[in-house]
């Protein structure tokens, strides 16, 4: 970590003189601008820090190894920039903590041709609102269950070509991409994603209206590397992150070697003042394309979040990436923000399934600091991560953040 800190101080430094930089600011982080606009230059970050106490429920394999307690989910370095009309994005995750995927996460280089940009590099395919939305500004400290902790299980970033258009409300966006992350390891297998999405103002100052729909076809050949990286599906909180185990309502054996997943999702966000409510369906099948065996299971899910904004403020949008942002504070005192989620995952093959009720507050200190506080509690039936011979399962969890980001 010093090293790091080291390195991009000497690198700042370095560069400034020869970009001609004289512009310094320290609006949402370390930035340098070069005079003739040519260069840029920032530096910024991110710490969550958070606490979870785990009722696992008995009747879950891991329950006696709950891990209950306080860890770094994210301590992030993020250095971008741009030259010459190109930028290019690094986010660093030094937190050490691999089993919620310490490493590198955004690391892109990227082309803008008036409404429309082309980014290479490692970035997450054009899924769901809050697969999309950043881990900074999500309502919970866990994303629903359109997201790679649910519907998704498994993946997230990607490395590849994505493209996106976005202009007078329309949003456009394709990917194509291996399953592959930086520091993760490599599978063989394409995939291919796209999405639209349409917004609009309705009455009221911020207030907005969104539709959208994607879909994602995901094709992992794992060859001498079988159970690595195969498509899931379920649905991942603190039950599973911090040591309990993981709810799947799917899941492949480990000796299959050709997984596909194809998934379509449909989505809809409205923000009228300080009411932010969002809700998202899909449907997912998963196939066995190795020759001579063709089993599929279809697994479908959806989710809803209403939250209020309490003492002043809203949830914000941003229109470039067609997803939600954080609560824009007003005044000195902050913000409260109150919300509720239900989401649902459903085997339709098997009838395995995973309901979720999902409480939270958040408190909004100031722009950059937030303090959240999620109360979880799930019923999983038939689900994998459960002791043989059990059926069901009610786990429940209480989770904390402490959050900066700059």
């Amino acid at each position: 970590m010093n090293k790091l800190f080291k390195y991009t101080a000497i690198a700042a430094l370095l560069a400034a003189p020869a970009a001609y930089a004289d512009t310094p600011t320290t609006k949402g982080g370390l930035t340098i601008k070069s005079d003739d606009g040519r260069f840029e230059a920032s530096v910024g970050g991110r710490i969550h820090f958070d606490g979870a106490l785990l009722n696992a429920d008995s009747k879950q394999i891991a329950a006696g190894n709950e891990n209950s307690g306080f860890y770094f989910r994210r301590v992030f370095i993020t250095l971008k920039g741009k030259a010459y009309g190109w930028s290019y994005q690094i986010d660093e995750d030094i937190s050490g903590n691999g089993t919620v995927g310490a490493g590198f996460n955004d690391v892109w280089l990227a082309k803008s041709f008036g409404d429309n940009t082309v980014y290479m590099g490692q970035k997450k395919p054009w899924r769901s609102l809050d697969e999309i939305a950043s881990n900074n500004d999500l309502v919970f400290m866990e994303r629903n269950a359109l997201s790679a902790n649910g519907l998704f299980g498994t993946r997230d970033f990607t490395n590849g070509v994505y493209y996106k258009y976005a202009s007078n409300g329309l949003w456009v966006g394709a990917s194509g991409y291996s399953q592959t992350k930086v520091g993760k390891g490599n599978t063989e297998g394409a995939g291919g994603n796209a999405r639209v999405a349409y917004s609009l103002p309705i009455a009221g100052e911020g207030s907005i209206l969104h539709v959208g729909a994607s879909y994602s076809l995901d094709q992992i050949d794992n060859g001498s590397n079988p159970g690595f990286g195969l498509p899931t599906a379920g649905y991942t909180t603190a039950y599973s992150k911090s040591g309990v185990s993981t709810l799947n309502v799917f899941s492949f054996p480990a000796a299959v070697k050709n997984a596909r997943a194809s998934t379509t999702t449909v989505e809809a966000l409205g923000i009228v003042g300080p009411v932010f409510l969002q809700g998202e369906y899909g449907t997912a099948k998963f196939t066995d394309k190795t020759p001579g065996t063709n089993p599929s299971n279809t697994v479908n899910a959806f989710s809803f979040t209403a939250s209020w904004v309490v003492f002043g403020g809203a949830r914000t949008y941003k229109s470039g990436d067609a997803t939600y942002g954080a609560v824009k504070v007003n005044g000195v005192d902050g913000a409260v923000e109150v919300a509720a989620r239900y989401d649902n995952v459903k085997n339709k093959d098997t009838d395995a399934k995973i309901s979720a009720v999902t409480l939270g507050a958040n408190y909004y200190v100031n722009p950059n600091v937030r303090f959240m506080l999620d109360y979880s509690f799930a019923d999983a039936e038939k689900t994998a991560g459960l002791v043989s011979g059990v059926t069901e399962s009610k786990p429940k969890a209480l989770m904390a953040r402490a959050q900066i980001a700059f």
